[in-house]
């Protein structure tokens, strides 16, 4: 095929010809789905982005659009092909990815805080952290904190802060969401708790073995744990923990809100804050 002129057009490719590469996020079969629907009744509206490498294609973002693609059983694809020149390293492809991921509102808690841990290795791997030839933190179990840890935090934060809004804090946690262990991850990847931050840290602070049981818990079926907290309780044999009030969830939830985000909340909660005022007085 020959590639455009410009490699900011967008082209027809063939769907058989495109590789995805190993170490993907899992896909959402009901995000796939959600999409396969929006294609059918209004047509593909974002291209995915390419590279060309031959005859074949190298996917870089759109992989829950390619996946509906082909469960629409479409042979082309609208994409953004670019050439290998039009990167400077594998690094760059990388992020470029990993940005165009955590700029999309359908990520979870978990997939966010891997995408900021891998943006973290291609940070190191470009500033000498990390030695040739040393395994993927993320293949195995990253760790929750090394010397380069603030480092990456104070540098990546002054650029993210602008274009996706994640404080230092917000990238520490990611970092220690992100050392649960791949194969655990991948097993709680489309479980409820993995769009749970508090859950998630939780999960985190235990060993290996322990975090790979609590997944069994929480993933089997029937569920045998409906969170950490109550997986906890079962491998310790303990009482189950007491349920926290609605109340208590809304007040933490409203506690870590913006000035903005809280005076939106006021508004929509307007007759009755006058009313509980009303009572008091």
């Amino acid at each position: 095929m020959a590639l455009p002129s410009k490699s900011i057009a967008i082209v027809d490719i063939e769907i058989a010809a495109i590789d995805v590469p190993a170490g993907r996020r899992r896909l959402d079969p009901a995000w796939v789905e959600t999409l396969t629907n929006l294609f059918r009744t209004q047509g593909q509206k974002t291209p995915i982005e390419v590279i060309a490498t031959g005859e074949r294609f190298r996917l870089v973002f759109g992989h829950h659009r390619l996946a509906a693609a082909r469960l629409l059983g479409s042979d082309v694809i609208a994409a953004v092909v670019k050439r290998p020149e039009d990167f400077a390293s594998e690094a760059e492809i990388a992020l470029a990815e990993i940005t165009e991921n955590l700029a999309r509102r359908e990520l979870s808690a978990l997939d966010r805080a891997v995408d900021i841990a891998r943006w973290r290795e291609v940070y190191e791997t470009a500033n000498g952290a990390v030695r040739r030839g040393r395994p993927s933190k993320l293949v195995q179990v990253a760790p929750i904190s090394d010397e380069g840890d603030e480092r990456f935090a104070a540098s990546f934060s002054e650029a993210a802060r602008k274009a996706l809004g994640i404080s230092r804090d917000a990238i520490k946690r990611a970092m220690r969401i992100a050392s649960i262990g791949a194969g655990v991850r991948d097993r709680i990847a489309l479980h409820p708790v993995a769009d749970n931050q508090s859950e998630l840290l939780l999960l985190a602070t235990e060993p290996a073995d322990r975090q790979a049981d609590i997944a069994a818990l929480l993933t089997a079926e029937p569920a045998q744990a409906a969170s950490v907290a109550d997986a906890l309780a079962i491998l310790d044999r303990l009482p189950p923990p007491a349920r926290e009030p609605a109340w208590q969830k809304l007040a933490t939830a409203f506690s870590k809100m913006r000035e903005s985000e809280q005076d939106r909340f006021f508004t929509l909660h307007e007759a009755a804050i006058q009313r509980w005022l009303k009572g008091r007085n």
